[in-house]
Parts: structure tokens; C-alpha cells; sequence
């Protein structure tokens, strides 16, 4: 009942705060997480970055769930883990980049105009084993410990 790593992206135009997207990517994806932006030209010619935190460690990726706090990871669960898992083994999240970088937590649904954050967590599960049940029992243990 575990998870390999996680990774959060978000994309930004150059006007945007590098510095502050970065901090709360490393933030929510843990101090030991690697930093990555990426440079490039959108479909229009302007300047577009994709900035990545990366761990894999299962004991940093644990501590980015975690972060998450206890009302997301119920709504999580609430809503149906299932559909948010991919045939990878990825549990997908994404909260809104303004509250992220105000210090807050809030997920993302489909009615959200406003940036994102986009986060995946590599669920560690083996053959027998069905990813939503590992993600789910994770999540409640993550819950009966706070």
C-alpha cells in the first residue's frame, strides 16, 4: 500500500511568476523534489514554460498526498477514485494554481476555467492487486492518522 513517486506540472506564459510557481510546486511535491522548466514557443509564437517537481520516493510522494489535507482526500474518495486511476497505475489530480500558490489546497473539477495544477501519482500495486483498492486504503490510512 503504496505509491512510486509523484510529479506535479504546470504550464505558464513568461509573464507569469517563475519563482512563485516553483516555490509552490516544491511545496506541494516535497523540499527533495527536482525542479525541471522546460522552455518553448506555443502554437502562436509566444514563450511558454512547463515547470515539473518530480520525486520518486515513495516517503515524499506519501508526504505530497498528505499535503493534499484531509477534505481533498475525502472529496477524492467521495467522488469515485476509479476515475481518476489511468491503465498505468496513475492516480491524476488537479487543484487550482491561484490557490496553490495563496499556500491553499483545492481541487480542480471540470466547471474550472482558471489555471491548474496537474499532479500523478504512481500507485504501486502488483499483479492481483487492483490499483483503486491500494490508492483508496492508502488514502483512508492517510485519514485515520490525522
Amino acid at each position: 500500500m503504496s505509491l512510486h513517486g509523484v510529479t506535479w506540472r504546470v504550464n505558464a506564459s513568461a509573464l507569469d511568476n517563475m519563482d512563485l510557481l516553483e516555490d509552490s510546486l516544491k511545496w506541494v511535491s516535497g523540499e527533495k523534489s527536482i525542479i525541471n522548466r522546460t522552455k518553448d514557443k506555443s502554437f502562436h509564437g509566444s514563450e511558454q514554460y512547463l515547470i515539473v517537481a518530480q520525486t520518486q520516493k515513495r516517503k515524499e510522494a506519501i508526504e505530497s498526498l498528505k499535503k493534499l489535507g484531509d477534505d481533498v482526500l475525502t472529496d477524492i474518495l467521495k467522488e469515485g477514485i476509479e476515475k481518476r486511476i489511468d491503465d498505468s497505475k496513475n492516480l491524476h489530480i488537479r487543484l487550482e494554481l491561484s490557490k496553490l500558490v495563496a499556500g491553499e489546497i483545492s481541487l480542480a473539477d471540470k466547471k474550472t476555467t482558471s489555471s491548474t495544477v496537474k499532479g500523478k501519482f504512481k500507485i504501486e500495486s502488483y499483479p492481483g492487486e487492483k490499483s483503486s483498492e491500494v490508492i483508496s486504503k492508502l488514502i483512508e490510512t492517510i485519514l485515520d492518522n490525522n
